[in-house]
């Protein structure tokens, strides 16, 4: 059973307990959001630093490696991210019965390797390229430890999504820290000419340390060991399966960094640097709204819940995530222009920017649902012309619009996105448990799902 099952009957009992029972557990969640608070003051805090440490156009250029380390390692983790997660949240044990941590593990072990390669090919390409454009070296400087931390971003990553899929957001915002306090351990420490590599280098130590404690909290939610891993290696049809979400991995990754990579290579790094700080900012969003959407709908924490929901279930969840979506992001959206003015000129004029980014993250909170239950009931042919069609606008409103109007093209094009990918989330979803129950009532007059 897994972990994320054991703490969801822990917090029914929770429940019925006695008085200092409860009280225990409301110490628990003022724990938590004192965690998320302070998750989101780094980001905020460590944002600012490096914006008042460097240039704008040193922003950009620093930001321009954050898309290299994250977008990259997003298409090569998302074959084995969309499985991870799929058994995680339909409450499987993986291809042959194995253990939810022994897949785990043996994913990650593959995509490791496979961020690992990428990484000697594209360490391959800087020393030829430093050899024969040496007037590159400085770029390739400030890249290169963004290039030696695709494996452990990669790593990091994928745990934490294994982690959001259990319902275990909080170790998502754990493992930020560590990137968030490199940043501002960079700024305090670094001398006022410093260059741009020393930020890069904190950079590269943040992975490490991310990587290093996502997987501590891997571990303790899917319990499992080398023995194990060992004794139960991954079946052809498991690898089958998980290699037939490679296309779908990959317009995924392409939907989520497109963008940012036409935003990157086509405009000069200011606007790379506007579009950071304010998706750095509407990040935090992303800190509070799973776990606001997880109290306000107690059902998607009952492990011995069926993954097929009625259709009344899954109504009440999406309401639940409209409301929650929409108390947390209305009033961040009011202090836009207070929040902005904490960066200074010329990130104070992003308000747009922002709030379209804002608007991602209100999409994403109130598609969330939806989007758990289109991973449960895993129509490919439906999920991949979504996300296929979803990534195709994306790269065209962007590479339309970036020449033009920069990082807001780029937001614009990341809220198209969101409303693509969700609108169409919520409507299968719906429509799949409307004829569920349609055949279930022809079958069985009177039976429930």
């Amino acid at each position: 059973m897994f972990e994320a099952d054991k703490s969801a009957q822990d917090m029914i009992k929770t429940v019925a307990a006695p008085p200092q029972m409860l009280i225990r557990a409301g110490h628990s969640w003022t724990w938590e959001l004192l965690l998320r608070i302070l998750g989101a003051a780094l980001q905020i805090l460590a944002t600012w630093a490096v914006i008042r440490a460097l240039t704008p156009d040193d922003a950009g250029i620093y930001f321009r490696g954050f898309v290299i380390a994250l977008g990259l390692s997003t298409l090569l983790r998302g074959k084995y991210e969309i499985y991870m997660a799929q058994q995680i949240i339909s409450r499987c044990a993986g291809g042959g019965g194995i253990l939810p941590g022994v897949l785990l593990l043996q994913l990650a072990r593959r995509m490791l390797l496979r961020s690992s390669l990428l990484c000697a090919v594209l360490l391959v390409v800087t020393a030829d390229l430093d050899i024969q454009a040496p007037q590159l070296q400085t770029v390739l400087q400030t890249y290169l430890p963004f290039v030696l931390a695709l494996p452990f971003v990669s790593v990091s990553s994928f745990l934490g999504e294994a982690l959001r899929a259990a319902n275990r957001t909080l170790g998502i915002v754990v493992a930020a820290y560590a990137i968030n306090l490199s940043m501002l351990l960079a700024v305090l420490f670094a001398p006022p000419d410093a260059p741009l590599e020393v930020y890069s280098w904190a950079f590269l130590l943040g992975s490490v340390v991310a990587a290093t404690v996502a997987a501590a909290l891997a571990w303790h939610t899917f319990p499992a060991t080398r023995s194990q891993a060992a004794a139960s290696p991954l079946s052809r049809e498991t690898l089958h399966a998980v290699d037939s979400r490679e296309w779908i991995g990959l317009a995924r990754g392409v939907l989520l960094w497109g963008p940012l990579c036409i935003l990157s290579v086509w405009a000069p790094p200011l606007e790379m640097a506007r579009y950071a700080v304010a998706a750095r900012t509407a990040l935090i969003v992303d800190y509070f709204l799973p776990a606001l959407n997880l109290t306000g709908c107690r059902e998607t924490l009952i492990a011995t819940q069926q993954v097929q929901a009625s259709r009344r279930l899954l109504v009440g969840q999406l309401s639940a995530a409209l409301v929650y979506s929409t108390v947390l992001v209305l009033p961040l959206l009011f202090l836009a222009p207070e929040t902005l003015r904490i960066y200074g000129k010329p990130y104070d004029a992003n308000l747009t920017i922002y709030a379209l980014l804002l608007g991602v993250q209100w999409i994403n909170g109130v598609g969330r649902p939806a989007v758990r239950n289109a991973v449960v009931t895993w129509n490919a042919r439906r999920i991949g012309i979504t996300l296929g069609s979803g990534a195709v606008v994306v790269l065209l409103v962007c590479a339309l619009g970036v020449a033009r109007y920069g990082a807001l093209a780029a937001a614009g094009a990341s809220l198209i996105g969101a409303l693509v990918v969700n609108t169409r989330a919520i409507f299968l979803a719906l429509s799949n448990l409307q004829q569920g129950e349609s055949q279930s009532g022809t079958t069985s007059p009177g039976a429930k799902l």
